[in-house]
């Protein structure tokens, strides 16, 4: 039976410096030689997701690029879209002057490029790791070049403005956008409809894969859709505890001493 395993990236697949540790990477080349299929599934924007899997060597896998929390979904190897899912344009003015009333930091992305109407820092930490050039617009959100696939909210202050944010957002638009947490400084804003577990159904079917063949695997908050969506759902032993209560299997190691590298190899 061919599988389909999905990576989060940060905290998961990746150790603290950014890399694919060595036994994981092998796990990952076995798993590949098998027949079996890689989708990396993170809420990064599509083009540093893309700049990942070509630095740590994942091409030859002809892997699946899930981006922006499941609200993108592309074959790395046609080099095309197989779903993508946006918010309006009025949905994301009311999100905008919803984070301007809670005094919070947001942005959001277009064309490969960050898109922002102030520049602090909150735009210089996330930028530290997500390295993607950024564009000023002092009319936010006027001069978007497309709808976007999502918003970022970032407080450094962990002052509870996210949630406040969070609430808020329920109350202008129930049922419409989903915000969920990827650290505890970062708050993702998408479609209701998209989101990583949708994701894990969505490309299974296009694949022709059982759903009972999906495994995924991940550590935060906007991981645990993913981790109840696969037959098999993995949580990193460094990962939240909402990650870890979701989950089937919860790796030994952490991401920083190949975590992963066993139970891949178990499920080949």
């Amino acid at each position: 039976m061919r599988r389909l395993f999905f990576f989060d990236l940060d905290g998961t697949l990746l150790d603290t410096q950014k890399q694919i540790g060595k036994k994981t990477y092998d796990a990952l080349c076995a798993w590949h030689e098998a027949g079996h299929v890689i989708a990396i599934s993170s809420g990064r924007p599509l083009a540093s997701i893309l700049s990942v899997i070509e630095s740590q060597g994942l091409l030859p896998f002809s892997p699946y690029a899930v981006a922006a929390n499941g609200t993108q979904i592309y074959d790395c190897t046609a080099e095309k879209d197989l779903y993508r899912c946006t918010l309006s344009m009025p949905e994301v003015r009311t999100l905008y002057g919803l984070a301007q009333n809670e005094g919070l930091y947001l942005h959001t992305y277009g064309g490969g490029e960050i898109y922002t109407a102030s520049e602090g820092e909150e735009l210089a930490f996330y930028t530290r790791v997500v390295r993607l050039p950024h564009h000023l617009l002092p009319s936010f959100p006027e001069g978007l070049p497309e709808e976007p696939c999502k918003m970022l909210a970032i407080d450094l202050t962990e002052s509870g403005k996210l949630m406040r944010f969070s609430e808020a957002v329920e109350k202008a638009l129930p049922g419409r956008i989903s915000c969920v947490l990827s650290n505890p400084w970062y708050l993702e804003i998408f479609s209701a409809e998209a989101g990583k577990g949708a994701a894990v159904a969505r490309l299974a079917s296009l694949l022709g894969i059982d759903a009972s063949a999906t495994l995924a695997a991940g550590d935060a908050e906007n991981d645990v859709s993913m981790i109840r969506a696969a037959a098999v759902g993995i949580a990193m032993c460094n990962g939240q505890d909402g990650a870890i209560a979701a989950a089937d299997r919860i790796t030994d190691s952490d991401n920083d001493h190949d975590g992963l590298a066993v139970l891949i190899r178990e499920y080949i």
